[in-house]
């Protein structure tokens, strides 16, 4: 049996879009991971700023219990 020219087109286009679906594939599972990390960055800086503002309240409010205090 021959392949016509349409038989070999499709052939061409679904090895193509499955080449494409396994790159798309691995680029989502990298992006995910890089997400992650991201995700995982924000919190650490979100935590230090917490800690930072804590810190500044904590000594504005000695400065003001100092100052009414003396």
């Amino acid at each position: 049996m021959v392949e016509s020219e349409n038989d070999k087109r499709i052939h061409s286009l679904e090895n193509q879009l499955d080449r494409h679906e396994v790159q798309c594939e691995e680029r989502w599972k990298t992006n995910f991971q890089r997400l992650g990390d991201i995700e995982k960055a924000v919190e650490r800086i979100e935590s230090r700023i917490i800690g930072v503002g804590a810190a500044v309240i904590l000594f504005l409010a000695g400065l003001v219990v100092t100052v009414f205090a003396g």
